[in-house]
């Protein structure tokens, strides 16, 4: 009876999860072709982010899944399955850091390369303006 309510239980917060997450990408979508029909483009998500946040959720679902396995008297698959769900979890988040770490020492420093191309038409003019 125990591990019926369990499932059962499981399964509600599972459609409940699921019906949320549809209304809440159905929103998205709409305002997205609203803005679309508008003519006017908003911020982009890139890539990685999606890709990041997918990972993300997919290993807190792994975790939430290794709990119930461990209420139904499972524990070496639980335990098995939460720590691979907490290398899903960590690893992307810690890729995405060091990408993000990357990118913003590229766009923010002064390279040797990056200041013969950009900034040298810059430093051709006389500091007094004239």
């Amino acid at each position: 009876m125990r591990t019926a309510l369990i499932a059962g239980a499981a399964l509600l917060v599972g459609v409940a999860l699921g019906y949320f997450s549809s209304l809440r990408t159905i929103r998205v979508l709409r305002r997205r072709v609203r803005e679309l029909r508008a003519g006017r483009d908003g911020p982009q998500t890139e890539t990685m982010k999606r890709v990041l946040w997918a990972c993300v959720l997919n290993g807190f679902a792994w975790v939430w899944c290794s709990y119930v396995l461990a209420a139904l008297d499972k524990p070496q698959i639980a335990e098995s399955l939460s720590q691979v769900a907490l290398a899903e979890i960590i690893v992307p988040v810690a890729v995405y850091a060091g990408k993000s770490a990357i990118e913003n020492l590229s766009k923010n420093n002064h390279w040797p390369d990056k200041a013969a191309t950009d900034s040298g038409s810059e430093s051709e003019e006389p500091p007094d303006g004239g």
